[in-house]
């Protein structure tokens, strides 16, 4: 088995006016050998994410498996959510962005091959 925590640069160099900052990027990638799989229970990884970069709580998700499963501000709100848009649609929104913005996010877990990725503030 072997455990792999990866950095990336932010990918926005000018941020926003809205954030102080482009969000930090982190990918944890477990790769076993053998017939046992970690876990991709949303429960769990929110607890491996807030354990590893401890004091830092969970504000948002997103679940690539469950049909793009997420907390939606548009949604709650009872509008159309804009982060399940096509990409080329005019009124798309990444849901990094909408972390970022309305949640406060400053840290992306990102969770392969499980597909899940845990926002923190």
């Amino acid at each position: 088995m072997s455990v792999i925590i990866s950095q990336s640069t932010p990918s926005q160099p000018n941020a926003p006016c809205y954030t102080t900052r482009a969000m930090e990027r982190i990918v944890v990638s477990i790769d076993t050998e053998g017939p046992f799989r970690a876990t991709e229970a949303m429960a769990d990884l929110r607890n491996v994410a807030e354990t590893l970069f401890f004091p830092m709580r969970f504000v948002a998700f997103w679940d690539a498996q469950a049909d793009g499963a997420h907390l939606c501000r548009q949604e709650q709100l009872g509008q159309e959510c804009l982060h399940k848009l096509p990409p080329d649609d005019p009124r798309y929104e990444d849901y990094s962005t909408a972390a970022q913005r309305d949640m406060r996010a400053t840290l992306e877990v990102s969770f392969q091959p499980a597909g899940v990725i845990i926002y923190l503030r």
